[in-house]
């Protein structure tokens, strides 16, 4: 008994080990840590149920008859966090004194450091219509989204002067964001029916915490002048916590990035800017946009996870899809293109600096249903996949408000549309046209690590764009292109059949090469590809030249080689061009 009970606890450290990426030093030769089995992958991956039960079973709570946390789920998905800094019985009390002192201080010291730039965004957020901010990172999409949509707004520019204490903004003056009937309507549709239910309402939790606003609690905090007059009007009843423009931003912005996977990073980027325009503008505090983000996640997912909504959501979809998807203006104005600068800026304000409150290892827990969020930015991966993309890229414990108990606010979404953050166990990924958008094509932009090995199937094109140290790789089918010199992992690299390029200067496989007789290899004059161990050669190897040559162009290096190519095919001005096959290289000579 002694013994089976040691063996379980060495397996339980052992499988420990290699989730958490912990290395063991060795003298001897290193030992390759083991990927996990199915069957503890699934328990890996499994969701934790919360007090309320799962959020997307249990989301039509969030309604007014009753918002205490017992009976609330919108309320409840904040027991772990906020209700432990606030508590709202009575006239209200801290319970965390030290971070909401820092949560206002940030919101005095954010609001003063506003750029020009800043000033008029977020002056334009608070004005429009939720939905409608979220149009800007449709980037090349949106001229065509406007127009199709027949969205509308009031406000495109500053006012002349500060605007009186009755102005109202488009929701209230009557304006509608988009029109349901439009070309696009299905899209509007499913945008609505996330955004602007009463499930959706940030407010019904705002009643339950009574947590005042941040210009409402002290000196410091800078509000745009041209809404001075509208924010002392507001009732003192408007709470801060959680910001219901953050939380519809969020709706928004999921359901679009469904419909339109190909702005799935750009949109979420894009809904916490505008939790930032919150804190900006004067309006709502750190903390509170927070919270806006983890009820508007969990509520996109909820939606997409409704049985009853499923028509609707497929309609928004290939509607989308039709309509939109190929309307694409590239000198429309684009401000959230560049894939790691959105990171860069969406891991800022997931914590807004604070220090962390809790403890930095617990597990990443995966909610139920989050995968559905990824469903048409990854369609050839399998729902599970999904479930490790969200894992293996989600934030550090710790941070206030993130830690809830199923995981909505550790999801990092931004960084999940860029593919996995580790690969757990082998993956294998079949991509075929019948997965589009992404099914012909797709870039995986993160530094994927991990025991597993990525095995590539399918018709399609994969580029790894990343810095990655995952076991390896096995192509079977299609195409895989490897844009970074790190892109295809620690160990060996496997070509059966399909067509490997090079798309970075140098690449380098850091364990043995096999090209079987099915598979080809391409690579410019300009690139080289390192091997660091043996070289098992075949199939084909096609050579694109480039200009001014010299005699000798080292194309591969190894340690040592097994066969030669079958065929090769020069690309370009080749006359007097052969391969030549050294010890430790091929190279192109004349």
């Amino acid at each position: 008994m002694k013994m089976k009970k040691m063996i379980g606890t060495i397996a339980k450290c052992t499988l420990s080990l290699v989730l958490s990426g912990v290395g063991v030093a060795t003298t001897s030769r290193p030992v390759q840590a083991q990927t996990v089995t199915p069957k503890e992958l699934h328990h890996l991956l499994a969701p934790k149920r919360a007090s309320y039960g799962y959020y997307i079973e249990t989301y039509q709570s969030n309604t007014d008859k009753d918002v205490t946390p017992a009976h609330n789920a919108a309320t409840a998905l904040f027991n772990n966090s906020f209700a432990t800094y606030w508590d709202p019985t009575g006239t209200g009390r801290p319970l965390n004194a030290k971070l909401l002192k820092e949560n206002q201080q940030k919101s005095v010291t954010i609001s003063q450091k506003e750029t020009p730039a800043e000033f008029l965004r977020s002056y334009l957020s608070d004005r429009r219509d939720s939905p409608y901010n979220e149009i800007p990172a449709l980037g090349p999409f949106a001229p065509a989204f406007i127009k199709l949509a027949d969205a509308q707004t009031h406000f495109t520019a500053l006012p002349a002067e500060p605007w009186p204490a009755t102005a109202k903004d488009d929701p209230s003056s009557g304006v509608v964001w988009a029109n349901k009937t439009s070309t696009l309507g299905p899209m509007v549709q499913l945008v609505n029916l996330a955004a602007e239910n009463t499930y959706s309402s940030s407010g019904h939790p705002k009643k339950y915490f009574k947590y005042v606003r941040p210009f409402r609690q002290g000196p410091g905090i800078h509000m745009n002048k041209y809404l001075v007059n509208v924010f002392n009007a507001s009732p003192k009843t408007d709470y801060d916590f959680p910001s219901g423009h953050t939380t519809q931003a969020f709706e928004t912005a999921l359901m679009m990035a469904y419909a339109l996977p190909q702005r799935f990073q750009q949109e979420v980027t894009r809904a916490s800017e505008v939790g930032l325009d919150r804190i900006l503008v004067g309006r709502h505090s750190p903390l509170a946009v927070m919270g806006g983000r983890v009820l508007g996640t969990a509520v996109a997912a909820a939606v997409l996870n409704d049985p009853n909504n499923a028509q609707m959501i497929q309609r928004a979809y290939q509607n989308a899809q039709t309509n939109l998807a190929n309307k694409s203006n590239q000198s429309a104005r684009d401000n959230y293109k560049n894939y790691q600068t959105n990171l860069k800026h969406y891991d800022e304000r997931m914590t807004y600096g604070f220090k962390k409150t809790g403890s930095a290892h617990v597990r990443m827990t995966v909610p139920k249903g989050a995968e559905a969020l990824l469903k048409t930015r990854f369609p050839y991966l399998t729902p599970i996949q999904r479930r490790e993309v969200l894992y293996t890229t989600g934030f550090e414990s710790g941070y206030p408000v993130n830690d809830d108990t199923e995981g909505w606010g550790r999801l990092n979404l931004v960084k999940a549309a860029g593919g996995f953050g580790r690969l757990l166990t082998n993956t294998t990924v079949n991509m075929t046209a019948k997965n589009n958008p992404y099914g012909q094509h797709d870039t995986w932009q993160n530094n994927i690590g991990g025991q597993g090995r990525l095995i590539k199937t399918g018709s399609g094109a994969l580029t790894l764009a990343g810095h990655n140290s995952f076991n390896g790789l096995t192509l079977n089918s299609g195409q895989l292109i490897a844009a970074n010199s790190a892109a295809l992992g620690d160990q060996n690299v496997t070509v059966a059949r399909g067509h490997l390029r090079l798309a970075a200067p140098r690449v380098v496989v850091k364990g043995h090469y096999t090209q079987r007789r099915s598979a080809s290899l391409s690579l410019t004059t300009r690139q080289r590809l390192t091997i660091r161990g043996r070289a098992d050669l075949g199939g084909t190897l096609k050579v694109t030249l480039t200009h001014r040559l010299p005699r000798a162009v080292t194309l591969i290096r190894f340690n040592h080689r097994n066969g030669k190519f079958r065929h090769v095919q020069l690309v370009g001005s080749h006359r007097q061009w052969r391969l030549k096959y050294t010890a430790t290289s091929v190279q192109l000579v004349r």
